[in-house]
């Protein structure tokens, strides 16, 4: 018996001291940025964490801080339309963080929102200025779009890494925590030696995938983006797939339109700012999409309910719908995201970082719809 407890010791002690080198190692080889932020999350890649909203989920208390932050959140045109970099090297007054998730729908825009609030004190939010961007793709149900055979139905990216090293629990109302959002620090502390097996393993995938096909991913790099041109073929084919995704014939759900309202009133009545940014997509696919005119009238509708708000600002950028400018049916081309971030920049520089007259109008559009741009109760001013 005694030899039994001595060998279980030693393992013990052995797993132990092999916890503390890998986590030694985690450090010595992805050491944690400073804490003061600002953070680009779009780098997953090149961190411990990997993916987006592994990084979103884990690194988020970043953000919670006492200094002015403006924090972008969308899908993925969002993500690699607005560059956090040069965004940030315009604005002098407030940090620059890009939460934006590949694949989101409105739902899974207002949990990355929610995950934000519960790192940060009530002081630390009234900070917090909400770049949310939105184009007719987001308004799908998650249990249409997160549907996968892999994962619980209507369970969202942001729901997997709640779950996965169980700092939140599945009940049937939904996800609880196990861990309290003050400790995720400490949480995730305890984890970076899972995190680095993880990491070891993707770059040894990778380095698989390098001597197989020539290539460490399927995604495109900038430079192949840039030389894209696609086809009619190509065209047809990215109409019929959002035909299939959306889940519904010709319109957008009422329903994400209704969470995106409610998500609105909230950080308003909480004393955030929202810059809601409607993101050109190029002109073929806009015109030829069955869900873009229920998607203007969701917008009109959010504009005129909360346009007079002082802390409510709107951007449009419907002139950047160069079908060229574009490498698929939604994402900019790596030239046209520089000049959606300076757009964004000097927006966000006259609405964040400038003082303004009570009595100046407060919504913003470079180039309205004309749906938004007739309606009288909307207001309106010219764009930088």
């Amino acid at each position: 018996m005694k030899y039994i407890l001595r060998q279980s010791a030693l393992t013990l002690l052995s797993f132990a001291l092999l916890y503390v080198l890998l986590a030694g190692a985690s450090f010595l080889v992805f050491p944690d940025p400073s804490s003061a932020g600002p953070r680009d999350f779009q780098a997953a890649e090149r961190t411990l964490y990997m993916t987006v909203p592994k990084y979103v989920f884990l690194g988020r208390s970043v953000l919670a801080n006492p200094d002015r932050k403006i924090i972008l959140v969308g899908a993925s045109n969002t993500g690699v339309g607005f560059r956090q970099k040069l965004v940030q090297s315009k604005l002098g007054c407030a940090k620059v963080s890009n939460l934006a998730m590949g694949g989101a729908n409105i739902s899974e825009v207002k949990q990355v929102i929610n995950l934000v609030h519960e790192v940060q004190t009530d002081r630390e939010r009234q900070q917090n200025t909400f770049v949310i961007g939105i184009w007719f793709g987001m308004f799908m149900d998650s249990d249409v779009h997160f549907s996968d055979g892999d994962r619980h139905r209507g369970e969202t990216d942001v729901d997997i890494e709640r779950y996965r090293y169980g700092f939140y629990r599945r009940t049937s109302d939904g996800p609880v925590a196990v861990l309290p959002p003050q400790w995720l620090d400490a949480g995730v502390m305890a984890i970076r030696p899972f995190l680095l097996i993880e990491k070891v393993a993707r770059e040894a995938r990778a380095g698989v995938n390098l001597l197989l096909t020539g290539r460490t991913s399927a995604q495109r790099t900038d430079d192949e983006r840039e030389s894209v041109v696609m086809s009619d073929a190509d065209k047809q084919k990215a109409l019929a797939y959002w035909k299939e995704s959306m889940g519904r014939t010709n319109d957008i759900s009422p329903a994400q339109v209704d969470i995106l309202k409610q998500t609105v009133q909230a950080l308003l009545s909480s004393g955030e700012n929202v810059v809601l940014v409607d993101l050109p997509i190029p002109a073929w696919h806009r015109d030829a999409s069955p869900y873009e005119p229920s998607y203007r009238l969701a917008l009109k509708d959010l504009l005129r309910e909360f346009g007079d708000h002082p802390n409510f600002l709107s951007l449009s950028m419907d002139d950047l719908d160069n079908d060229l400018d574009y490498s698929d049916e939604v994402h900019a081309k790596r030239h046209l995201a520089d000049v959606w971030s300076i757009r964004l920049a000097n927006t966000l520089d006259s609405f964040v970082c400038r003082q303004k007259p009570d009595n100046a109008p407060r919504v913003t559009t470079l180039r309205s719809s004309e749906l938004i741009a007739n309606d009288p109760q909307v207001k309106t001013v010219p764009g930088n």
